[in-house]
């Protein structure tokens, strides 16, 4: 017997300042799943290809609803070039074995909160030890995942802290700092690019490849308008406050790699983060670095 089960839908204003974060429980949501098949998302789940790209962006804490939708088209795009399907979805009952064996790149597109159940976050261990890819987009990289372990420890690294408010958005240089490694092939040795600007406790650990900072100095790391923390300065050169960096792990070389810009979709319409994104995705899915060289040895 099929159990329905009917979700509040909460609406959320989309604007280009933060806003306080929508109410929500602490207590996990029902999901309308049965056995291992996800029934949410109808008949066409059937006809999703192997292998394909998933997209995962439900949202716990704040919900980034352009980034969500910029990054969305971008990577269904990116994915019809690579030949390979997509499917989209904020129905955390995905992450079963059944699944996501669909799947070789799982995308958390500004996935925010704390999302998928203790059985779920298993589930996507198991898939990511089989030498699957992960690609996390900005909000993916907040202070709000930090009770899963695997995700903050093994994906993320480092811990978020805040951004700048007052302007939350600023033109800043993006210097490139592993020009060698796919995932930056093709990109100039340094870029502008208009973003939420993230700042972290600290580079990620030895574990991981930094791939690209932000030069302070070209921007205002600062925060007066709220939280505990008003200096947002990592350090004077750009290896000092990474935004993009990936890690190899595992004797089957599971790749993740992480990208703090994308809060908006404007970030989409740039030749820089398009190209990033392609890199990233076929990177993740070892379309491209088949022989790992891009990973830390």
């Amino acid at each position: 017997m099929k159990l329905l089960y009917v979700l509040p839908f909460v609406f959320l204003t989309a604007c280009s300042s933060q806003v306080p974060a929508p109410l929500v429980s602490d207590a996990k949501p029902a999901v309308t799943v049965i056995g291992e098949e996800v029934t949410t998302t109808s008949r066409y789940y059937a006809f999703v290809p192997t292998p394909s790209i998933l997209i995962f962006s439900e949202t716990r804490n704040w919900r980034h609803e352009e980034g969500i939708a910029g990054a969305t088209l971008a990577i269904m795009k990116a994915a019809k070039e690579m030949g390979h399907g997509y499917f989209s979805t904020e129905h955390s009952g995905i992450f079963n074995d059944k699944d996501l064996a669909r799947y070789d790149v799982v995308v958390f597109n500004n996935m925010t909160g704390d999302s998928l159940t203790p059985e779920e976050e298993a589930a996507f261990a198991r898939w990511q030890s089989k030498g699957n890819g992960t690609v996390l987009i900005h909000g993916a990289g907040d202070a709000s995942h930090q009770d899963w372990d695997f995700y903050h420890n093994q994906l993320l690294g480092t811990t978020f802290v805040s951004h700048p408010a007052d302007p939350q958005f600023q033109e800043a240089r993006v210097e490139v700092l592993a020009p060698a490694h796919p995932v930056m092939e093709g990109l100039p040795s340094e870029f502008m690019a208009v973003d939420e600007w993230y700042t972290f406790e600290g580079p990620p650990s030895d574990d991981f490849i930094i791939l690209a900072g932000l030069d302070e100095s070209t921007y205002s790391p600062v925060n007066n308008v709220y939280g505990d923390v008003s200096d947002l300065r990592m350090g004077p050169t750009p290896a000092d406050h990474p935004i993009i960096w990936a890690r190899c792990f595992g004797d089957s070389q599971a790749r993740s790699v992480f990208t703090a810009m994308g809060h908006r979709y404007e970030t989409y319409e740039t030749e820089e983060a398009l190209l990033l994104l392609k890199n990233m995705l076929n990177w993740a899915a070892k379309k491209t670095d088949p022989q790992s060289s891009g990973c830390k040895k």
